[in-house]
């Protein structure tokens, strides 16, 4: 980007906007016009349709796997391509895969459980799901897959889902039906948490209308996966909330609730727009309905938030095209002629935070019809690109990401990373950023000053008691700026700085704090600032086990008190109970969530083994102390408890976590690795692994790319997870 010179900072709002980026440590926004370059065609098969890209062989490229829906009488040729990537913007020639007539949605999953991507295909006109398994070695995929295998479905399978519905820790298969109102799941198949690869009969649940469009996310945050489906002819979308329910049944999902969506709701992507921790919506409309955009609230509800006038739109996806922070959508128009176009609409906001509003539309030039698209950085270069599915014709088209931004300033600072501080509660972030040119023996640069954006609920306040506060047009709105810390000119490359955020990682949300860095001279008007970065802080660290447990029993039940945990972020206790020692702590065993060291139980009189553990603020749970029925305290039993400690280092800058665990005697159990979409990244099997502690080293031979994540330990049907950040 080109850098910024601020002028008269004091009073006066600074004239030039910052760039805001989310990355960590790496671009800086595009303020260019031109976010995409011209597109690069390549042959799928005929109509090429729905898209997924995923690394299938190891080597660290992305490949893509794509359905060629066929729209000739009959879709007798219809077929799944595979298309390995072979670096700087190439891929191999397609190898196809033979699926049912009428090939549409596409998703991955290890439904077998042996660390390899395997690929679901829903095939519209054979009623069918096809499900062909990865082939490869040692968890490591070949880039290969086995023959499809068909299961059947309700009328029409359109877009399809994998998420664990039932919580077994076996992935399965949700379907959007086009030719009955109603969703259908199939169950995956396997044992003591591992998948082996097959799925039984459907269920099917109700919905408004005939179905396209099916997309699924944690929309009211109980940690269940939920489904949204496109009413298509009734102009909704259907939420069905999960409930966890153990046996996928009537019972598994809410009644639906129905949303207005727009004109024809077609496809459905679900992002947080608006970084408010909740999911939203962006619903792609054919009858030239553009794009609605519906705001999700932490209780499973929606409520319409914007409408994009993208014309005759079967495809969005969000992504940050221009390196803000703040998701943009991309989607396109479907002509019946293959000579639709792309466009990109800029998500609107200051500081790295949206407001799930956004600009105009940008066109970019495509071969085709844009009839779905994907986004991320599918060429390795660090920026986000776009891919796009023709339908109406035999390609999948490349939009690279680029910005042609002049050569930097070599006088402005460059912050070069936000970085988590590990291993502690939190609260801070670790600054690094290069030195100016100026930064030398005689140079003017004497001392930088690293300054942090108030957020907008505390900027009246801060601007009345600080001396040190600065304002910024940044659009339409003002964004406010305190100043940390000033620190001398050292004649260094590069200075460090431990500051503090305004908020941490929570459990639902990840709220970045923004900075940026000047360069300051003996001249009050002349200093050089970096562009904005943007980082979060994340509480590594569990709680101190409780003290021992004491209990009391009286006529009407059980006291219990047990020792206070000296945590200064203790946000309070939960209380389990059980029938023998080796219980497993679980929703299900919770009995309470006490914010002091006593509870009393009026169902139990001394005949139930107890546990009790503390949680901090950010959702970060200790051990457990545990009380036996004859009254004696302890700290855990003989018995290994089923736990999860967490994942080493956090954050990890190599890719690398070691997973440190106990197991408890019985079932097999797996551990996977899921990103924040809830797609699993890896697992491995621990059948094989016997009760008691363990550690498991994940990503020696791929590393995990940057991001958060989630570890998941299984055991039969008890499960913990916690959150991991890998910062390469």
């Amino acid at each position: 980007m080109r850098p910024i010179i601020l002028r008269s900072v004091r009073a006066a709002a600074l004239t030039a906007a910052l760039a805001v980026t989310m990355a960590s440590g790496a671009r800086s926004e595009c303020t260019k016009p031109i976010l995409l370059d011209a597109s690069i065609a390549f042959l799928t098969g005929p109509n090429a349709d729905y898209m997924v890209a995923r690394d299938f062989n190891g080597d660290g490229i992305t490949d893509l796997a794509v359905t060629n829906a066929d729209l000739s009488p009959g879709s007798f040729n219809a077929s799944l391509a595979v298309l390995i990537g072979t670096g700087g913007r190439t891929y191999a020639a397609p190898v196809l895969y033979a699926v049912g007539r009428g090939a549409r949605g596409v998703v991955t999953g290890d439904f077998d459980g042996d660390g390899i991507t395997d690929l679901a295909v829903a095939n519209l006109f054979s009623n069918t799901i096809s499900v062909l398994r990865g082939q490869g070695a040692g968890g490591v995929g070949n880039g290969t897959f086995a023959p499809a295998v068909s299961y059947p479905t309700g009328a029409g399978p359109f877009e399809l889902v994998a998420a664990d519905i039932n919580r077994d820790g076996i992935l399965d298969l949700a379907a959007a039906l086009n030719g009955a109102n109603a969703v259908c799941v199939l169950p995956g198949l396997g044992s003591g948490g591992t998948g082996n690869g097959t799925f039984g009969l459907y269920t099917t649940f109700p919905v408004g209308n005939l179905g396209i469009g099916l997309a699924q996310g944690d929309f009211n945050h109980d940690g269940i996966p939920d489904l949204v489906a496109t009413e298509y002819t009734s102009g909704t979308v259907g939420v069905l909330l999960g409930t966890g329910a153990p046996t996928i049944g009537p019972s598994s999902f809410l009644p639906v609730m129905h949303y207005g969506a727009g004109a024809e709701p077609y496809h459905i992507e679900v992002a947080d727009l608006n970084a408010d921790g909740s999911l939203d919506l962006a619903v792609a409309n054919t009858a030239s309905g553009g794009v609605q955009v519906l705001l999700g609230h932490p209780n499973g509800t929606f409520t319409p938030q914007a409408s994009l006038a993208s014309g005759n739109s079967s495809g969005v996806a969000a992504g940050d095209l221009n390196g803000d922070g703040i998701p943009d959508l991309v989607t396109g128009v479907v002509t019946g002629s293959n000579t639709g176009i792309a466009k990109v609409f800029l998500g609107q906001g200051s500081g790295g935070v949206g407001t799930a509003t956004y600009g105009p539309a940008t066109s970019y030039h495509t071969n085709g019809d844009v009839y779905q698209a994907i986004v991320g950085d599918l060429d390795g270069d660090g920026a986000q690109d776009a891919l796009v599915s023709e339908g109406n014709g035999n390609y999948v088209e490349l939009l690279p990401g680029i910005c042609a931004d002049a050569p930097p300033d070599p006088r402005v600072p460059v912050l070069a990373g936000v970085r988590d501080v590990p291993n502690d509660n939190g609260g801070k972030v670790f600054l690094t950023w290069t030195a100016s040119l100026l930064d030398v023996a005689g140079g003017a640069v004497n001392s930088y000053r690293v300054w942090r954006r108030i957020p907008p609920q505390l900027a009246a306040s801060a601007r009345t008691t600080s001396q040190d506060v600065i304002a910024m047009p940044m659009g339409d709105l003002i964004v406010y700026w305190e100043a940390l810390a000033t620190l001398p000119a050292q004649r260094l490359s590069g200075y460090g700085y431990t500051a503090p955020t305004t908020q941490d990682s929570m459990p639902h949300s990840n709220p970045y704090t923004a900075f940026f860095v000047s360069a300051l001279t003996s001249n009050i008007d002349e200093f050089y600032s970096s562009a904005v970065d943007s980082g979060y802080s994340v509480d590594n660290l569990s709680p101190h086990r409780p003290g021992p447990m004491m209990g009391e029993a009286v006529a009407s039940g059980f006291w219990l008190h047990w020792g206070a945990s000296p945590d200064a972020d203790l946000a309070g206790y939960r209380l389990y109970r059980g029938p023998s020692a080796d219980f497993l702590p679980s929703p299900a065993t919770r009995i309470a969530a006490p914010l002091d060291t006593v509870w009393f139980d009026a169902q139990g009189h001394g005949e139930w083994f107890y546990k009790v553990s503390a949680v901090d603020i950010h959702d970060n749970e200790s051990d457990v102390s545990m009380l036996a029925p004859n009254g004696a305290t302890g700290v855990g039993s003989d018995a290994p408890v089923f736990a999860l400690h967490g994942a080493r280092p956090n954050p990890s800058v190599d890719g690398r976590l070691s997973i440190s665990f106990v197991l408890a005697s019985g079932p097999g159990a797996r551990i996977e690795v899921l990103d924040v979409t809830g797609r699993q990244v890896l697992a491995r099997d621990l059948t094989a692994w016997g009760a008691g502690s363990h550690v498991l080293t994940l990503g020696d031979e791929r590393p995990l790319p940057s991001g958060i994540y989630f570890v998941r330990l299984i055991q039969g049907l008890e499960s913990r997870q916690a959150r991991a950040i890998v910062t390469r």
